[in-house]
């Protein structure tokens, strides 16, 4: 699965921006996130996700996971303390 950053999310409208390893921006929206209870994601996050259109054409990122913030006990990585 291609992985990416989150270069920013509107909590108030559900959609944002992921920025792809390759480079690609793609539009995500709150129902392609997969996480268990999470419809949101933060500025910075890592995910993985799988690509595709939405209904206007546009690419788009879709099966959104957050990864690397299991270990934490599921918290997000803006909550860890190092």
């Amino acid at each position: 699965m291609p992985e990416g950053t989150v270069k920013e999310f509107d909590e108030r409208r559900g959609t944002g921006t992921i920025l792809a390893e390759n480079g690609e921006e793609l539009t995500v929206h709150r129902s392609a996130i997969e996480d268990d209870g999470l419809r949101a994601l933060h500025s910075g996050d890592i995910v993985e996700f799988t690509t595709g259109r939405n209904k206007f054409g546009r690419r788009c990122a879709l099966q959104v996971r957050r990864i690397g913030w299991e270990e934490n006990g599921g918290d997000s990585p803006r909550e860890w303390s190092f």
